[in-house]
């Protein structure tokens, strides 16, 4: 096997993947910008600055000698980021790569789209590979949009897979994730017993596997969009008591009637943000599994309780969470 460029390899899921395709001695060369940090891997691949992902870079340099393409770049949703800029870098950016990777005659092409590809925040049945897309936002529209470019390579005899994650945990974890590990931090009751909602979610060591199986499979890798997700759908009353065990911290949650809670959430949060914590999203990875034989290595509950336990560890220090206890994660493949 050739060379393996990863881009996106200093964020949050290019650490850890980058860590896993080290340990498994796989040739790496990682696209960054300058003033990324990737003082892990330096040692171990070939670093390469290609500046800002749009529909100008020039990727050339970086894929010599690559016969797969692991694309994480991109534009993540942030408040206040205008549709032209998810245009420009998931979009574009990703017709450019996908130009260039044809170019040079790189076979796989493996492409971390989204679930929000294909879905809104919340949705009333599972979603699977078979859902047809209809995205609510600039950000999923965009990924989408990148999807078809990923196709257009598999079309043409290249192999061109995109995965489809919901939100991706970990202590290290931002956005609603991040919201979520602070509320479970915290000393007081929480008034979330009664939410017993349906939603899917990937821990990032499920998230990397799913990724390396592909790698794995070399030229009998499978074409196509996949949802990927972790072995079972929870609901936010699970994922807080999970999280608090982890953290060493009693449950601690009472029940609050939904409708005033979802009120409540409305007038505090933006609509899609209390969408993402009292709907349900929940997937039907089934197709992916099948695909790649392949199933989550870690359960969700051992993760969320990981999850919970970095968090302390990142939070050491500060206040009200000083005190939790660790808990170790065990692979399903271990035990």
């Amino acid at each position: 096997m050739g060379r393996i460029l990863v881009t996106g390899a200093s964020g949050l899921i290019g650490r850890h993947l980058v860590m896993r395709l080290v340990r498994e001695r796989h040739a790496l060369v990682l696209a960054h910008r300058a003033g990324s940090s990737l003082s892990q891997a330096e040692n171990h691949a070939t670093l390469i600055d290609i500046g800002e992902v749009s529909q100008q870079t020039d990727w050339r340099k970086a894929l010599e000698g690559c016969d797969t393409v692991i694309h994480l770049a991109g534009q993540v949703p942030e408040r206040g980021v205008p549709a032209d800029t998810f245009n420009n870098v998931n979009d574009r950016g990703t017709a450019r790569l996908v130009e260039q990777v044809s170019e040079k005659g790189v076979r796989r092409f493996i492409f971390l789209s989204s679930i929000f590809a294909v879905a809104n925040h919340a949705e009333n049945m599972p979603v699977d590979d078979m859902s047809p897309p209809h995205p609510a936002s600039a950000y999923g529209l965009s990924k989408l949009a990148a999807e078809r470019h990923v196709a257009s390579f598999a079309r043409s005899g290249g192999i061109g897979v995109s995965l489809r994650p919901p939100l991706v945990y970990c202590g290290e974890a931002g956005g609603n994730w991040r919201l979520l590990q602070r509320l479970a931090a915290s000393p007081l009751p929480l008034p979330f017993a009664a939410i017993d909602n349906r939603r899917s979610f990937i821990a990032i060591e499920n998230l990397v596997d799913a990724i390396v199986r592909v790698v794995d499979a070399g030229e009998r890798a499978i074409s196509g969009a996949f949802v990927v997700a972790d072995d079972r759908a929870i609901s936010l009353r699970d994922i807080l008591s999970w999280l608090r065990e982890g953290m060493g911290r009693p449950r601690r949650l009472f029940r609050l009637p939904p409708a005033m809670l979802r009120l409540a959430l409305n007038a505090s949060f933006r609509a899609g943000q209390a969408q993402s914590l009292l709907g349900n999203l929940q997937i039907d990875a089934s197709g992916f599994r099948q695909a790649y034989s392949w199933s989550p290595p870690v359960a969700t509950r051992d993760a969320v309780l990981q999850s919970g336990s970095q968090f302390v560890a990142l939070c050491s220090g500060a206040e009200g969470v000083s005190d939790a206890v660790p808990v170790r994660i065990k692979s399903k493949r271990q035990k």
